[in-house]
């Protein structure tokens, strides 16, 4: 074999390596277990108060295009299912995350509005969002489904 053909063959093998490497970095990402967590943020609307239940995690883009979102299944620590949702994801100076960078997803898993407060009063309000934090408190990791572009 001539030493052309070694090196178009090496070239090609070369490529082919680097294109399974990118792959299975890619794939890592997908169906991992991210940690995460739900916050509770305070609004208001034109009804009053509003409870949103934040659920948010750190993406790091290794997919070769930007990310808007990501389809997700949250777990607790026992790797319990305990629901799945869409998030949206940014990074700090953009709206997407570019490939190669860091950026945070965030989506609302629940929301308790004024509309309770009025028909159940303030402590009853109080009861439900105090409830429902604690269940969702549990939520600790984030198998990562797919992405959208």
């Amino acid at each position: 074999m001539s030493d052309i053909m070694r090196k178009k063959i090496n070239r090609v093998i070369s490529i082919v390596l680097i294109s399974i490497n990118f792959a299975l970095v890619t794939t890592a990402s997908l169906g991992s277990d991210i940690p995460c967590n739900v916050k509770l943020e305070f609004d208001s609307n034109s009804k009053g108060s509003v409870a949103n239940y934040v659920l948010s995690l750190q993406l790091k883009n290794t997919t070769g295009r930007q990310i808007s979102g990501a389809s997700v299944i949250y777990s607790d620590l026992n790797n319990e299912q305990l629901g799945n949702t869409m998030l949206v994801c940014s990074s700090s100076l953009e709206n997407d995350v570019k490939p190669g960078s860091y950026g945070s997803c965030v989506g609302i898993l629940q929301r308790v509005d004024g509309a309770f407060m009025n028909a159940f009063g303030s402590e009853k309000w109080t009861e439900i969002v105090n409830t429902q934090l604690a269940k969702l408190n549990a939520v600790k990791k984030c198998e990562v489904l797919g992405f959208s572009y």
